[in-house]
């Protein structure tokens, strides 16, 4: 096993939901939905959408984290996971479904 394993940071995730939320601005200021916004329109609603997406994205790493480690690590020999982990897990998947 490799001593200097330092696994998923912070910045990582910081780097990854802005990412992700890049991506998801991009997408609607440049559709069709967005082209009847004023861009005040468009940068307010994609404000409300990015504390959405936080909370969400929040709430959901919870449940990954509780399943993974109350259910999967009862039933599989593997370690358990750590919360920063599972915020990874689920913007990842976010980000492949888009």
């Amino acid at each position: 096993m490799n001593k200097h394993r330092q696994g998923i940071t912070i910045g990582f995730n910081i780097l990854l939901i802005l990412y992700s939320a890049g991506t998801g601005f991009l997408t609607f200021a440049f559709s069709d939905k967005a082209k009847g916004f004023p861009v005040q329109g468009v940068v307010l609603t994609s404000l409300i959408d990015f504390v959405r997406y936080l909370v969400m994205m929040f709430i959901s790493a919870w449940f990954v984290n509780e399943f993974w480690n109350r259910l999967v690590i009862d039933l599989v020999p593997v370690r358990k996971l750590e919360y920063r982990e599972a915020i990874t897990i689920v913007v990842f998947l976010g980000i492949l479904a888009g």
